[in-house]
């Protein structure tokens, strides 16, 4: 079935508020004290609920692979979350992670936090570092699906590499006031970037394909709450 972003009609819409009301009571977390955690269902994906916390937890920690900053949208952010679900029904009984990596990833999280941080975080959200081991599962499940799917490198033309350098590099470097190196030496960076800038591209496009076979439904009212 094709992608539905709608308002829910009342019908699904309290089916929908019942899933999420028994999430919380069974697993939700409670907040810290003295603060007051507002949490709603911001979407319903093939009926497997999002809710307000799960963003924050994204959001807060950077698990989507995107900026923590004030720069990326909730919209944004719900879409990356939503992709990421999409590419894990597919594939979460198809590899198998050892605890190691979630501990492995769980560092690197504290270490890109910085460790008063990452506490101070975890408390606002009621959290115990533990708690995210699910979210932090998912985080490395997705990337190494992705990792798989798309590990080929892609052609890449001169005149890409010089077109990127002209108008891309060169005027980058000047802007943050260096001397740009010469294209021989900026070559492999350049390349590199563009690969990158390939694979989401091509990430996007499969991503896309798999949104018009699921059933997305978006509570905005409870989205503009992020």
């Amino acid at each position: 079935m094709g992608e539905k972003i709608l308002r829910a009609m009342k019908v699904r819409e309290i089916t929908c508020w019942l899933v999420f009301y028994l999430i919380v009571l069974i697993f939700g977390a409670a907040p810290a004290p003295g603060q007051e955690l507002i949490n709603c269902l911001v979407a319903s994906v093939d009926n497997q609920p999002v809710t307000l916390f799960d963003l924050r937890v994204a959001k807060t920690f950077n698990l989507l692979g995107g900026s923590s900053d004030e720069g990326i949208t909730a919209e944004d952010l719900l879409n990356s979350y939503i992709d990421m679900l999409l590419v894990l029904k597919l594939a979460r009984e198809q590899i198998s992670l050892a605890p190691e990596e979630i501990r492995a990833e769980l560092e690197k999280v504290k270490e890109r936090t910085g460790s008063e941080a990452f506490e101070v975080r975890c408390r606002e959200l009621g959290l115990k570092p533990e708690d995210l081991s699910s979210y932090l599962q998912d985080k490395i499940l997705f990337e190494k699906v992705i990792g798989i799917r798309f590990s080929q490198r892609l052609y890449i033309s001169l005149k890409e590499i010089e077109d990127y350098y002209q108008n891309i590099y060169v005027p980058e470097q000047k802007a943050a006031g260096r001397q740009p190196a010469g294209l021989v030496d900026a070559l492999n960076e350049i390349e590199s970037r563009l690969q990158a800038r390939r694979q989401e591209e091509r990430v996007r496009e499969w991503t896309q394909e798999l949104r018009q076979r699921a059933e997305i439904i978006i509570y905005f009212e409870c989205l503009k709450r992020l």
